[in-house]
């Protein structure tokens, strides 16, 4: 396309931005195809929306409903600690880090450290229903309370939560099967925010001013519950990529993406 895009010049296409600034930028107008299609801030030509198929508003194909039993880690022994890989995120990174932390043990089962800011994970397969639930332990969120979960989980995008507590990780899982997948948070079994992604489970079919105010309504819901991670949406949906350093959360367990292996959550 270099010959047709990139320069104001004859024969290029018209496809240009005008800006009143800089710093910050303000855009004036758009034109496209060298007709002006927005002034001011305002569309001044209509944009029919796409027919999306069904197919593609059906894609949350769980199993079943899911259970705080669901979350349950067994202890691999009788102890009151035991060390396990931790899934640490890394702020305003895509990287992540495999730490070996001795992790509490209640009744046989592992469970959140909400004080040393470890919380569980899962990646939840979504599109087959399989019934593949990979745990795995995370740090670096600081939430004190509640869940999150995202269908916005690269590159397979399963249904990936984050929580404090497991029944509120079932019921952001079940909230967003009802939706049809997007991001939620949740408190105390209620839903304090959700961005609905219908489409795939990745894409809204709102106006873009709605889909705007979720998303701050869900930032704000973030922090309520403890996290004052800059841009945590990308963060957490990058814990299930399991191409990047160092180590990831899959369906199909832990990921060690430095040594290209699967590993067991305990050491």
């Amino acid at each position: 396309v270099d010959n047709d895009l990139g320069l104001i010049a004859p024969g290029r296409y018209a496809d240009l931005l005008v800006l009143d600034k800089i710093k910050p930028i303000k855009v004036s107008m758009a034109f496209v195809g060298g007709k002006l299609v927005a002034k001011d801030g305002r569309m001044l030509e209509k944009v029919d929306g796409f027919n999306y198929p069904s197919h593609v508003k059906r894609t949350m194909k769980l199993a079943r409903p899911l259970k705080p039993e669901d979350f349950k880690i067994q202890a691999p022994l009788e102890a009151s600690k035991v060390r396990a890989n931790v899934i640490e995120a890394i702020e305003g990174s895509v990287l992540t880090k495999r730490m070996i932390i001795e992790v509490p043990v209640v009744n046989g089962e592992i469970v959140q450290d909400v004080e040393n800011d470890i919380l569980k994970v899962a990646s939840i397969e979504r599109h087959k229903g399989s019934g593949e639930i990979g745990l795995g332990l995370v740090k670096g969120f600081k939430f004190r309370a509640g869940a999150v979960a995202s269908t916005v989980a690269h590159d397979s995008h399963n249904l990936l939560v984050v929580g404090v507590e497991d029944k509120d990780m079932a019921y952001a899982c079940n909230r967003l099967t009802e939706v049809g997948g997007g991001m939620i948070a949740v408190e105390d079994e209620k839903t304090l925010a959700v961005v609905k992604l219908p489409i795939a489970g990745i894409v809204s079919d709102e106006p873009i001013e709605n889909v705007c105010m979720h998303v701050k309504e869900l930032s704000n819901a973030w922090k309520k519950l403890g996290c004052t991670m800059i841009n945590p949406f990308m963060t957490m949906s990058l814990l299930a990529l399991s191409v990047l350093p160092e180590i990831r959360v899959t369906n199909k367990g832990l990921i060690d993406t430095v040594n290209f292996k699967k590993i067991k959550l305990f050491e």
